[in-house]
């Protein structure tokens, strides 16, 4: 049984130079051998917030067991934290076991160590549907976004949008969806009025559409995990946009009547919507409705690595770590508003 008394610290809070005991789920068991031939293994470690890293060379005490962890599951540690310039924050295992049930006495809860969307998926959800029914208004359409949508619905509320970069949290995928439909929202009612002698007209329901199914492929390229999500065999080997590419034309042979060109314009938005070749897209935008689609993407991605930058940064002085996905800029933290007001709740 679980002693009430123990002091447990959130990885998060620990410090440089703490020893403290935490819960944390296991990511990654990584292996290697060092310069000098002396085999080596290396266990990544996460809460909510961050994830630090565990070395454990031949000679350590939990080197032979290390192995067999379990990736995925959640373990209670005692630490020795240190930080240095290379490598960041590191642990010094003092003694691990896996979580079980009676620590819930001093307050274990696994899904208080994995990263998660902060809003109510069946909201997200619910607000995307009425989006559907408000901008896409050719019949076949409308009804082969809601029918892949109908079918993957369960999966789509807690998949991450990727292992790394942008949203990769439980219910990120559906989260990043929600936030560009309602981008789009607002981006395809000013430039259909605002071009409104194009024709053909400015497509409102082609870009909606598109929003919704760009990363539908996801749902095959990654196998989801609560902790990190990891790449099926076909993800690997072919990728999520040419997968969801292929489960809209493999739903549009099932609607009998489908219109031809409403297909080639939603597929090509799929397609091109990483903006640029070296971005991994097999076609770049060459309509005005797959560029805007590309736009809102790139925008939703950045702005959420930045924020979260913003809100999990540990650094002590007033600039983030840097940021990989821009260039490996540091951002600006600000000076923080005492007592300041959050601005009204996100309207859905």
């Amino acid at each position: 049984m679980a002693s009430t008394s123990t002091v447990i610290t959130r990885l998060s809070d620990l410090v440089d130079g703490q020893e403290a005991v935490c819960f944390a789920a296991l990511v990654k068991v990584t292996r290697g051998v060092t310069k000098s031939n002396q085999p080596f293994i290396k266990c990544l470690f996460r809460d909510k917030q961050v994830a630090y890293e565990a070395p454990l060379w031949h000679d350590h005490r939990y080197f032979p067991e290390a192995g067999s962890w379990v990736e995925g599951l959640a373990y209670r540690i005692q630490v020795r934290a240190s930080f240095n310039l290379r490598f960041g924050m590191q642990l010094d295992l003092l003694h691990v076991r896996p979580a079980i049930d009676d620590d819930a006495g001093d307050g274990f809860n696994f899904f208080d160590l994995v990263e998660s969307s902060q809003y109510d998926p069946q909201n997200l959800l619910d607000s995307i549907y009425r989006r559907i029914r408000k901008f896409v208004q050719e019949p076949h359409l409308q009804q082969l976004v809601l029918r892949i949508l109908d079918d993957n619905a369960e999966l789509f509320k807690k998949m991450p949008a990727a292992q790394a970069m942008h949203h990769n949290y439980t219910g990120g995928l559906l989260e990043h969806v929600w936030s560009m439909s309602r981008v789009g929202e607002m981006l395809v009612e000013h430039y259909a009025s605002y071009y409104n002698t194009l024709n053909p007209p400015f497509d409102k329901g082609v870009v909606m559409a598109s929003i919704i199914l760009h990363d539908i492929g996801k749902l095959r390229e990654l196998s989801y995990h609560p902790v990190e999500a990891r790449y099926t065999k076909e993800g690997s080997l072919v990728g999520h946009i040419l997968m969801g590419r292929d489960l809209v034309r493999e739903t549009a042979k099932t609607i009998e009547g489908f219109p031809e060109e409403t297909l080639l314009c939603l597929e090509h938005a799929i397609l091109s919507h990483h903006g640029k070749r070296e971005f991994g897209a097999p076609v770049v935008p060459m309509t005005i409705e797959a560029l805007l689609v590309s736009f809102i993407d790139d925008l939703d991605a950045k702005m959420n690595v930045v924020a979260r930058q913003r809100l999990l940064s540990k650094t002590e002085d007033e600039f983030t770590d840097r940021v990989f996905a821009l260039e490996n800029r540091r951002i600006y933290k600000g000076i923080p508003v005492e007592n300041g007001q959050a601005d009204e709740d996100c309207a859905f």
